[in-house]
């Protein structure tokens, strides 16, 4: 149970304002779902498909919206106005992602 108390007490639900809450849900979705479609596209890769790398070429892009919420609910956080740790979780979590991600595609998906 302290786990959760610590995650809560991080997360600042009650400090955020609603946009902000928003902006974090939304870029925490974006970044979930790419990660579990690659974490599929790696378990059932389909080297030459071309169909499936345009596709996979399309939810990569859905990082670089997510990197635009990030920043938007990084401006926002009331993390970040009282300078404490984690507020950028997120953006480096989505920058990551898009990096690895770009990788994965043409590995998985090359010919």
């Amino acid at each position: 149970m302290r786990v959760a108390a610590v995650v809560n007490d991080w997360l600042a639900w009650k400090r955020r304002s609603r946009a902000n809450i928003v902006l974090f849900l939304l870029s925490l979705s974006l970044a979930a779902f790419v990660t579990v479609a690659f974490g599929w596209a790696s378990l059932n890769p389909d080297p030459g498909n071309t169909t499936r790398y345009f596709l996979f070429y399309w939810v990569w892009g859905l990082c670089a919206v997510g990197i635009l919420l990030g920043m938007a609910e990084y401006k926002t956080s009331p993390l970040r106005k009282g300078r404490e740790r984690g507020h950028l979780f997120i953006l480096l979590y989505i920058g990551g992602l898009l990096i690895v991600t770009r990788a994965l595609n043409m590995v998985l998906y090359y010919g």
